[in-house]
């Protein structure tokens, strides 16, 4: 059999403002507070002082007051249970339902995105591009090339026309083979062998 229901623990109406819910949970709550009652039982003061404050939780809450009603009307136990065992209640937890969403308004969002793309694009039109790496000695893939007279490869910046760039494809060890439509250059400071595309 279902307790009282938390409009009856606290004292109040269904209709009860949250005023008068207010005003009935303080009053309840210094009423059993252990601190200013030390006649009645440690056990006791805990089990009334628990219900006040449920009661409270969920009746002094919009959302949780709502679906607590509901729940009422459709006749599931939503608040406290019956006792059970050495005086001891136990609680249904409130559904997923019952817990507040965090509302954003679309409007914001609008904004928001839109302060994004405008900061971009006029941090854009003070930037200057970024020029191409400047050539460091070290042959990587895609670095252009220029091809020394004893066959080594030295890194050149890039001219940006294909059928003059020599670009490495590959870079591998001495002793393993390059693959096709490419030529074997030793690198110029002996890390390996540099297989550079062949121009045309």
């Amino acid at each position: 059999m279902p307790g009282p229901s938390h409009y009856e623990v606290l004292g109040v109406s269904r209709e009860a403002s949250p005023e008068t819910i207010r005003a009935a949970y303080r009053n309840l709550a210094r009423e059993h507070h252990p601190d200013r009652n030390a006649t009645t039982s440690s056990a006791g003061q805990n089990s009334e002082m628990s219900a006040v404050n449920e009661a409270y939780r969920v009746l002094g809450d919009e959302e949780r007051r709502a679906a607590y009603d509901s729940g009422l009307r459709g006749g599931s136990a939503v608040g406290p249970a019956a006792a059970t065992g050495a005086g001891r209640s136990t609680y249904v937890s409130p559904s997923p339902s019952m817990h507040k969403r965090a509302r954003i308004s679309w409007r914001w969002v609008l904004i928001l995105a839109s302060a994004v793309v405008v900061g971009g694009v006029v941090l854009s039109l003070f930037t200057d591009p970024a020029e191409p790496p400047t050539p460091d000695g070290v042959l990587r893939v895609g670095d252009c090339v220029e091809i020394e007279a004893d066959l080594d490869a030295r890194e050149i910046a890039c001219t940006g026309d294909p059928a003059v760039d020599r670009v490495v494809r590959v870079v591998v060890d001495f002793n393993e083979p390059c693959p096709s439509l490419t030529e074997p250059h030793r690198d110029q400071l002996g890390m390996g062998v540099a297989c550079v595309s062949i121009p045309g």
